[in-house]
């Protein structure tokens, strides 16, 4: 039997001999470059002819290919649906449900101090799928209001399209009379060419959008259909106030409760889940660990339980930053409505005198003998500022669906409340009395949070 067993270690010592030599590794392969060799030239002197390049489509049939349009039938969605069904339909939201469910399965098999930990980081799954929904909700409802802005402002567009028409049309009939006009006609043309690419520009916003939120809510993703947003348009002029918004936004806040969740529950036995949530912040955090060995144990043993201390550290200087960004991005998002209240007002204000001077001046049309040109340029303006009061109570809204962002506040409208386990219990180590920050280590602890 000996024998067999040293025949056998020499076959492997001869294979291993004989084997793969790695003949790749004796040089480090080039990679590919290609020298800076350009040949060189003057520029030149005039642009090109771009008027005699492009085909003149009046002319020739360019055979232009059409942006998609809606049909004679759209579907209907209101707010409240682009906000829950994206919330609900959130994609990553749901593969971190999966994940929650497996961490389940592992908390019933296994240990109790594995247990500790997944437990932990269980609930900081739950409200990582909660700032997901939150954050799909919010940008389904962002798409929304633009979408309803693009429909409103394209009736007003439409308007001054056909009103800029009729005025080059007038123009061109005094033309054929021989009769003077006080209106230049490139100016008429310039402002058709100008309303018609608004007019392209909204098209291709529109189909963008349709997409978009065809994605968020969950649908198929078709060219060929299109929302209706049925959008309330009354704005909400009311005062704000920036304390009262951030005393109800900051306590739901998903990142600030994760923290308090590691900062009131950290152990020694958990220092895996802390390490993680310090990864989060910054990939250097929580990199430097233990090693693994029973020699460095022996070596280390009196050390390694300082880890907790210089963690719990960490995690609360992460979390009184982040209490500071989150405090700047509720009370930014408070003064961007105070903002866009004044600006709906400003729009509103300029309707109304544009309103004025159309109506002073189709008044006055017959005493004065206002010319029709004078009238025709007043309501394309009038058109003009209604289409921006539009936009700005679209960008109130949109507003006001940032600040709720910001509360955490879409996916607990729709019911997505995190449910954790956790929460609610703050004895961990961090709680307790930790090292003082000082080089010896002998200062007497003074850690108002001490628990016995």
């Amino acid at each position: 039997m000996p024998l067999k067993s040293l025949a056998t270690f020499g076959v492997a010592l001869l294979a291993a001999a004989l084997g793969c030599r790695c003949s790749s590794r004796c040089c480090i392969p080039a990679t590919p470059h290609v020298a800076c060799n350009f040949k060189e030239t003057t520029g030149e002197t005039l642009p090109p002819n771009l008027r005699e390049l492009t085909p003149d489509c009046s002319v020739v049939e360019c055979n232009l290919q059409t942006l998609p349009s809606p049909g004679e039938t759209y579907e209907l969605l209101t707010a409240s649906d682009a906000q829950c069904r994206a919330a609900t339909n959130a994609t990553i939201a749901n593969l971190v449900k999966l994940e929650e469910h497996w961490a389940g399965v592992i908390i019933e098999c296994d240990s109790k101090i594995v247990a500790e930990n997944v437990c932990l980081q269980r609930d900081l799954l739950e409200l990582h799928a909660a700032d997901e929904r939150n954050k799909a909700a919010a940008s389904a409802l962002e798409a929304f209001y633009q979408l309803a802005a693009i429909e409103a402002r394209k009736h007003y567009l439409e308007q001054a399209t056909q009103e800029t028409t009729r005025t080059r049309d007038r123009l061109d009939k005094l033309r054929e009379q021989g009769l003077p006009a006080e209106v230049d006609r490139d100016e008429i043309d310039a402002r058709l060419t100008t309303l018609e690419d608004q007019r392209l520009q909204l098209d291709f916003a529109r189909v963008q959008l349709n997409g978009q939120l065809q994605k968020l809510l969950g649908c198929p993703v078709s060219e060929a259909n299109f929302f209706w947003p049925q959008a309330d348009w009354e704005p909400n002029l009311a005062p704000l106030d920036a304390d009262a918004e951030l005393a109800a936004g900051l306590p739901n806040r998903f990142d600030l409760r994760g923290l308090e969740l590691v900062l009131c529950n950290l152990e020694k036995s958990t220092i895996r889940v802390a390490r993680g949530v310090l990864g989060v912040a910054d990939a250097t955090l929580g990199s430097v660990e233990p090693m693994d060995g029973i020699v460095h144990k022996l070596r280390c043993v009196k050390c390694n339980d300082h880890e907790v201390d210089v963690r719990c550290r960490q995690l609360s200087m992460l979390h009184a930053d982040t209490e500071q960004l989150a405090t700047a991005e509720i009370k930014g998002a408070v003064y961007q409505i105070v903002m866009q209240q004044q600006r709906v007002a400003l729009a509103r204000s300029a309707v109304e005198a544009r309103q004025k001077n159309v109506d002073a001046l189709v008044a006055r049309r017959d005493a004065d003998d206002t010319p029709i040109f004078a009238i025709s340029a007043a309501r394309g303006r009038l058109y003009e500022a209604e289409g921006e009061l539009v936009q700005q109570v679209a960008s109130l809204k949109t507003a006001e669906v940032t600040l709720k962002k910001a509360q955490a506040a879409l996916a607990a409208e729709c019911g997505f409340e995190p449910k954790l386990c956790c929460e609610g219990c703050c004895n961990g180590h961090c709680m307790r009395c930790v090292a003082p920050t000082c080089k010896t280590c002998e200062q007497p602890c003074a850690c108002e949070k001490c628990r016995k």
